[in-house]
């Protein structure tokens, strides 16, 4: 483990689990079109916020860094909860977004990972959910190159509550240190 004194209890908690994730699965590959390798992100920064953002993704990695990475789960250490996403879950979220696409990842291999990983995260004390269907809301890929989509008067609008606020801000600001100068001649 890589012990960094600066870092909090959670985030070094968080840390080591992740080095003794990556050490489990070390010889471990998923086959498919492209070869994977798991992988828990591990967190980033000194402190964990109190925990607010040690949540850790698991995810597939191609060794190659020629394919997108797939996230496959998560960890938890403070709330002492994971989740991990099964093969059903994962082709239907692919299908969803990329309809014209073939999800390349063999069952059989992820389905070996998927039970040595809920196995691995049970023994350490982690109460383990099985996402099995793909969540509603799935995010669409972005539009090609040169074709941009744009609401139309957002960045207007925005624009312009933006000036608004900071003109207040100014004249609040003004009073506020004008009043300040006043009180101090005077002698408050």
């Amino acid at each position: 483990m890589n012990f960094d004194a600066r870092r909090t209890q959670v985030a070094q908690s968080a840390h080591d689990f992740s080095v003794y994730f990556a050490q489990t699965f070390a010889g471990v590959r998923l086959q498919g079109a492209v070869v994977r390798r798991p992988e828990m992100v591990a967190p980033e920064g000194m402190s964990t916020g109190a925990g607010k953002r040690a949540r850790q993704s698991i995810c597939l990695r191609d060794e190659r860094g020629a394919s997108p990475v797939l996230t496959v789960g998560w960890v938890d250490i403070p709330q002492r909860r994971a989740g991990l996403r099964t093969h059903r879950c994962l082709l239907a979220m692919h299908q969803a977004r990329f309809r014209d696409r073939p999800f390349d990842l063999h069952e059989g291999s992820y389905n070996a990972f998927f039970d040595q990983a809920k196995g691995l995260l049970g023994a350490c004390g982690l109460f383990v959910t099985e996402e099995d269907e793909a969540p509603a809301a799935i995010s669409t890929p972005p539009p090609p190159p040169g074709r941009v989509i744009r609401e139309a008067g957002a960045s207007t609008d925005t624009f312009w509550t933006t000036a608004a606020v900071a003109f207040i801000a100014f004249v609040v600001g003004t009073f506020a240190g004008g009043l300040a100068v006043y009180a101090r001649f005077v002698g408050f």
